[in-house]
């Protein structure tokens, strides 16, 4: 379970949200939705602590949740980005390269060029959502769930497979908590949070 009780939210010098409190409880769908920059991201952020909260709190089943007690939290949760790419080697990890022993000796006075680093690759919407899949198989022990924008880049049929997918998190127990803005989302959560 997660509470928000009483929070102030800053980003900068804007207040992203002020006295807010909710419970998101264990075995629920909680959505958070807001219109584009209403803070859904900023929010998620805070609950998983990379963000402190002015005033107020957050706790994770009732232990209180700041920046410096947050790796250990994190650790009970699972995180879906909206920019599901950067998970990309989930799907593809990268391929080793093979390095020929003599171009890398020790006397070899002309050092290799760095490789640039390349962006990550768009993902198809079916890559997307096995994607989705294969992050919640490997973290089974989670409970946890924390999404954002989960169906931004998806069909209406995958959107309602994602949802299918969130439903199974919550029915194992788990505590899901989603930023979206998509209705079939909004409409099928047990709890809805408007910023």
């Amino acid at each position: 379970m997660v509470e928000v009780k009483d929070a102030t939210i800053f980003v900068g010098d804007r207040v992203i949200a002020e006295g807010l409190s909710f419970m998101a409880k264990d075995g629920r769908l909680t959505c958070i939705t807001g219109g584009e920059g209403s803070g859904k991201t900023t929010l998620l952020r805070t609950l998983m602590g990379f963000l402190p909260v002015r005033t107020g709190y957050v706790s994770v089943d009732g232990e209180l949740l700041t920046t410096a007690s947050a790796h250990a939290f994190r650790a009970l949760m699972v995180y879906l980005p909206q920019q599901m790419q950067l998970l990309a080697h989930q799907l593809y990890p990268p391929q080793a390269e093979s390095m020929d022993a003599e171009a890398f000796c020790v006397w070899n006075s002309v050092l290799p060029e760095p490789v640039a680093a390349t962006p990550p690759q768009a993902l198809s919407p079916e890559e997307i959502f096995r994607l989705a899949e294969e992050t919640f198989r490997q973290s089974g022990d989670k409970q946890i769930v924390i999404a954002d924008e989960p169906a931004a880049y998806l069909t209406p049929e995958l959107t309602e497979r994602m949802l299918g997918l969130l439903r199974q998190q919550s029915a194992a127990g788990k505590t899901v908590l989603i930023a979206s803005r998509r209705q079939m989302l909004v409409e099928h959560a047990d709890s809805v949070i408007e910023l």
